[in-house]
Parts: C-alpha cells; structure tokens; sequence
C-alpha cells in the first residue's frame, strides 16, 4: 500500500472538529434558545420539545448519509466531505440571524427545524465518509488509531462550544450576545472548507472506481444486509452509550437536583475530555487487541458499571459517574468507523455506512435525551428507567453484534472453503 497522503489525518481532523463545533453549538445553547424560539408550559413539556429540537438533528443523518455517502460512492469522498462541510455552515449562519417567537411568532421554530434538519444531513456526510478516507487511505492495520484520533476531534469541536456558551451567558452580555458563536462557527465552517480543498482522493477509491462503476452495486442486495445490520447496531450502541454523560447528566443536575448550570457545565467538560483522551487511546489499543473485542468490551463494561455509576449519581458524585459511565461510550466510539466497514465492497461503503449506521446511531442518540429526560420526569427524579433503558441496550448490543460477528466469520470460512 502506498505512503498516505501527507497531513491527511490532520486535515481530516481539523475539518470535523469544526464542523462538529458547528453541530454542537446548538445542543450546549439548547437550554437558552428553548425560551426564545418555542413558549414554556411546564417542566414536562419543555423537557419533550427541547429534546424533540435536538432530536431533529440526528433524525436528518441517515438521509444525509446516504446522499453524502452516494456522492461519495459515485464521485469521490473528497468531493462529498467538501460539500458537507460547506453545507454545514450555511444553516448554522441562518440560526445566528433568526428571528425570534416573539418577533414572528410560529416562523422562528419552523425555519430553527429546517436549519436542524440541514445541519443533521450535513454531519451524517461528514462522519462516515471522513472515516471511509482515512481507512482507505491508511489502512485496516491502523484503522483504530486513525479513526480513534478522527472521532476525538469531533469532541474538541463540542469542547470549542461549551467555551463560546460559557462566554456567551456570563452576567452582563448583551441579551443578542448567543447570536455571535454562530455566526464565529459559519466563519470556521468556511475555513474548513479551504482545509479540506488540500485534501486528495482515496487511492484504493480510485483504483476500485478503474475496474468497475459504484452505479453497479445495489445497496440493498441480500448480500448486503448482514452489512446494514452491523451498522446500525454499532451506531445505536455507540450513541446511547455517549449521551449518557454528554447529556442526562447535565440534565439531572440541573432540571432534578436544581444545581447552577456553571457547575453542570464543567462535568459535561470533563466527560469531553475523557471522552476524547479515551476514544484516541483506545482506538491505539483496538489494534492490537480486535475492534470486535474492543465493541463488545464496551457492551460488557456498560453493564458491569450501570447500577454502581447511578448509585454515585444519586449520591452525587457526579466526576466519578462521568469517568466511570465515559469509558465504555469510548470503547464503542473508538471502533465505529472500523465496525461498520469491514469487508464492505469500496464502492458501496460510503452509502451504507452513511445510511446505516447513522440510522442507528440517529434513532438511538437523538432519541435518548428525550427518552432518559421524559423517564425521569415521569418517575419524579427516579434513575430506575434510565438505568433500565441503558442496561438493556448494552445487553442487546452484545448479543446482537456478538451473533453478526459469529455470522461474519462463518460466512469468511465459507469463502476460503470455496477458494480452496
């Protein structure tokens, strides 16, 4: 295999740390934009339509991932991560220049909807066709390195936004001052776009794309299914796992035990950090020790540690409840891109890791505040459904990709038999 391009994996890196700066910006401004684009009610209420609002945005992924990722397919992943990332910073302008509820009354949050929406499809291109690129270009012996160092810098991206939010929101700042980080992250959205211009194709794309058109492989075929399956599976694992720490806890902190949101702040930091120092060595160690054990390490690890991390968040020891419930979240993150790609034929990778495992990862995570915050409220501030509905996605996660990799590896074995 040819040498990689040269500064690939920090381009890459760059490029979707920005853009995820973009796509965050949104969530850790969530809680100052409900009042201003949709009216309050009630605790329960407010708690469902500001999760449906962050919802929205992981819902647009699997279309646009399979847009993206068929674009990827067909004409590169070049050509799709430049799209993408542009696409990103137009709707994220938009919502800096909204008006507000009051000012246009139903109009504010049907044009915030269709930004989300806009923002979702973009980041479901970026993600997989990011990690499609580096695989192929670095290959599958370093895929957990690589692709362990891509999905960090996304969190470096959230980490930019909480630090914009923190200034934001300090006493004495114009009521306008959310506006600004907006408008700063379409700025970086543009200047990601230049870096990805110095960004050159995938070299086993190309020599693939000489032999046969990616016009030719269908997506669904019966083969392929087994592939769907993988994916989703992965992503919906993967985006429960995470958005436990990166978002109930905050929630629980603020909305149950009614703790200034200064100090909420600061845990979901330093889960994001965590979060990103894990996933880069992890996704190291994946590749030496199998990213189908790393996956199923982090399933067995999540329910090993449910009942004891909650017990330390009812008695409110919330740093340890970040580090403990953040460990499998980066297993599982450490080895998507790797998970969801393997044996998948070249020119359909970019359509049906795009689809697929953003479908999962879009249902599970961009549910998941909504499910876990309704739960709660519903239970008056119990974490019994919450720990139920997280124990029984690690369990079913384990024994749904345990038997897709038994399935993959018999079918591997068929293969040799017949070659031989």
């Amino acid at each position: 295999m040819k040498k990689p391009p040269k500064y690939l994996l920090a381009a890459l890196m760059s490029g979707n740390m920005l853009e995820y700066f973009d796509f965050f910006i949104f969530a850790h401004f969530s809680f100052l934009l409900a009042p201003k684009f949709y009216p309050s009610i009630n605790p329960l209420y407010d708690a469902i339509i500001g999760g449906f609002f962050f919802a929205i945005g992981f819902l647009a992924r699997p279309l646009g991932g399979y847009i993206f990722g068929r674009i990827a397919d067909l004409d590169g992943r070049r050509r799709s991560l430049m799209f993408s990332v542009f696409g990103m910073a137009i709707p994220t302008l938009c919502v800096g220049l909204l008006p507000t509820y009051a000012e246009v009354g139903i109009v504010a949050p049907i044009a915030l909807i269709i930004c989300r929406i806009i923002q979702g499809m973009c980041v479901g291109g970026e993600f997989t066709n990011g990690g499609i690129l580096l695989i192929e270009n670095y290959g599958w012996s370093k895929a957990g390195t690589v692709c362990g160092l891509y999905n960090a810098s996304g969190g470096m991206g959230s980490l930019l936004a909480i630090g914009c939010v923190a200034i934001a929101t300090r006493p004495g700042m114009p009521e306008w001052a959310w506006r600004v980080p907006f408008i700063i992250a379409a700025t970086l959205g543009v200047i990601a776009y230049y870096l990805r211009s110095f960004v050159r194709e995938s070299m086993e794309f190309e020599a693939e794309t000489k032999a046969q058109s990616g016009r030719d492989f269908k997506l669904l075929s019966t083969f392929h299914r087994r592939y769907i399956y993988r994916a989703f599976c992965v992503g919906a694992v993967a985006g429960v796992f995470i958005w436990i720490p990166l978002s109930y806890t905050s929630f629980y902190m603020t909305k149950i035990l009614h703790i200034p949101l200064h100090i909420a702040a600061k845990m979901t930091v330093l889960a994001v950090v965590a979060h990103n120092i894990f996933t880069a060595l992890l996704g190291w160690l994946s590749d030496r020790f199998g990213t189908q054990r790393t996956m199923i390490a982090a399933c067995i690890t999540q329910l090993v540690c449910i009942y004891p991390a909650f017990a330390l968040l009812q008695e409110q020891q919330f740093a340890i409840f970040q580090l403990i419930m953040i460990l499998p979240a980066a297993m599982a993150y450490a080895v998507v891109h790797p998970l969801s790609l393997v044996d998948v034929p070249v020119l359909i990778r970019g359509r049906l890791s795009g689809f697929a495992f953003s479908a999962g990862l879009s249902i599970f995570a961009g549910l998941t505040p909504m499910i876990t915050n309704t739960l709660t409220q519903l239970m008056d501030g119990s974490l019994a459904g919450v720990m139920i509905y997280v124990g029984a996605v690690g369990l079913l996660g384990w024994a749904a990709l345990s038997r897709l990799f038994k399935t993959n590896e018999t079918l591997e074995n068929q293969n040799t038999l017949m070659v031989a």
